[in-house]
């Protein structure tokens, strides 16, 4: 599972990147060595370690509820389970925005890649069709969290060498296509698509095979 990234200008919960991380990391210690189900925090262990008043407090547990990073174990003594999530934030890997710009090379880069590959890749049983661009790209902001492609493929014509057969497996053929895109930065995320209409839209065509 790929870790959280929070961003340093980003607001989470309330809180800066490194204060929540560290703040997250602080309610882990209490529960060190505890079974899942018995790592348990209370409401005012929450208020103490993430340094926030009371009322500040609501808000904040609120929505780490909605987005499930704590469970609701006992309303009335205030108690929450810490699930799997609100650990990765505490283990969260915090960096830069990216800059628009810089995306913009990372996708002319990520379209030449696809074509190089459908070229090249031939122990690959899949080849790309088609890749766009959605998500926050297509949004106005200035800096970006990630960069979201989404991959549609199609599978190679038989090789003119039968002997020589397809290397991969179906879905080592997808991950091998996944790790070609995402290797080219921490910022890019894969997706793939059976057919380019179930894309998110808004979205942007990158590179589409004539082949």
């Amino acid at each position: 599972m790929r870790p959280v990234t929070l961003l340093t200008k980003k607001v989470y919960f309330g809180l800066d990147a490194q204060r929540l991380r560290d703040a997250s990391a602080r309610v882990l210690a209490r529960v060190e060595g505890q079974p899942p189900e018995r790592a348990l925090v209370k409401l005012e262990t929450l208020v103490e370690e993430f340094r926030v008043s009371a009322a500040a407090s609501r808000p904040m547990v609120d929505e780490m509820l909605r987005r499930g990073l704590l469970e609701r174990h006992d309303a009335r003594s205030g108690e929450f389970g810490i699930t799997e999530k609100f650990r990765r934030y505490a283990q969260a890997e915090i960096i830069e925005p990216l800059p628009r710009s810089r995306a913009k090379m990372l996708l002319t880069h990520v379209a030449d890649l696809a074509w190089q590959f459908n070229r090249t890749g031939l122990d690959n049983k899949y080849e790309i069709d088609a890749l766009a661009v959605f998500g926050s790209y297509m949004s106005l902001e200035p800096e970006l969290e990630e960069v979201t492609v989404g991959i549609t493929g199609r599978r190679r014509p038989p090789p003119q060498n039968v002997a020589a057969g397809r290397a991969t497996q179906p879905l080592q053929g997808h991950e091998q296509i996944r790790t070609l895109i995402e290797g080219q930065s921490r910022y890019l995320r894969a997706h793939f698509f059976a057919h380019q209409d179930e894309i998110p839209r808004p979205f942007s065509v990158l590179f589409k095979s004539h082949g």
